[in-house]
């Protein structure tokens, strides 16, 4: 009877070492399972950072860039490589960080295309959708680089829209009394008051209104005014000026103006335009 007995309580425990190791194996599977599901929904998340990376790149073009979306274990970080005159390389990497785990990363490599603009549709030193008064001492070089009652298209002349530059462009009400430099594309408001203050620089000037220029302007590049241009200060433009105003309002150039077609000056202008709209023309993952 007690062999009975006995027998009876090694099998229970064998029964019960062997259910424990069918308990550990499941737990240890659901764990391992539990952390695949994890690395699994981490990678796909980290595809998708670098997803937003790559907007974040064609955004911040030229320049490299980096961040998180909700908490610093959600990284993308972005390096750029110009490939030639319009193209460039935009590599990005998606980290999600698992505490005790590492960083599960993706990697996107996009190919960016940028736009070039024409410069040989801007034509003259001075061009005006009205008539043109030249009084006083103006220089216009070469001789006769300026046309009136012109046909201004916008969007043909610069390849986008209005809208675009503009959201595209720094904006700003025109500094009036007040000395301002200018390197890039800028979008100036203008109520049509008289500006007296020096203006410098290079690049692109859309002023949005009627602008009076009564001070200093040394400027390389395009200055293109939605409305009455009136010259009466100092002005020396290598590039081009341009007038957008009705058509029975007076382009006025009247004071000590050198005003010099220079279509390097535009075209190095016209850079800055680049990145206004790039588009991405291709895209693929690749190991990181």
């Amino acid at each position: 009877m007690a062999n009975k007995k006995g027998f009876a309580l090694i099998m229970s425990l064998l029964i019960l070492v062997f259910l424990s190791i069918i308990m550990a194996s499941f737990f240890i599977k659901s764990a391992n399972e539990n952390n695949l599901v994890k690395r699994y929904i981490s990678s796909t998340r980290a595809l998708w950072l670098a997803e937003a990376g790559i907007a974040e790149g064609v955004r911040h073009l030229p320049n490299n860039t980096s961040g998180s979306i909700n908490d610093p274990n959600h990284t993308y970080n972005v390096v750029t490589t110009h490939l030639n005159t319009s193209y460039y390389q935009v590599d990005s990497t998606g980290g999600v960080t698992l505490p005790g785990a590492g960083v599960v990363t993706r990697k996107i490599r996009a190919i960016v295309k940028t736009k070039d603009v024409d410069p040989s549709k801007f034509k003259y030193a001075i061009e005006t959708t009205a008539d043109l008064v030249i009084k006083g001492n103006v220089t216009i070089t070469p001789a006769g680089s300026q046309k009136e009652h012109s046909t201004l298209d916008f969007a043909d002349l610069f390849s986008f829209s209005k809208e675009q530059i503009e959201d595209f462009a720094t904006k700003m009400d025109a500094p009036k009394n007040k000395d301002a430099i200018f390197h890039g594309v800028y979008w100036i408001s203008s109520d049509g008051g008289t500006i007296t203050g020096n203006w410098t620089g290079d690049g692109i000037l859309v002023i949005e209104g009627d602008v009076h220029f009564a001070g200093t302007i040394q400027f390389d590049g395009i200055i293109y005014v939605i409305g009455k241009l009136t010259l009466t200060g100092t002005a020396d433009v290598a590039g081009s000026v341009l007038a957008e105003s009705g058509a029975q309002v007076d382009t006025k150039v009247l004071g000590d103006v050198s005003l010099t077609y220079d279509i390097a000056k535009i075209t190095a202008a016209l850079q800055y335009l680049m990145f206004v709209s790039p588009q991405a023309v291709s895209w693929q993952e690749i190991t990181p």
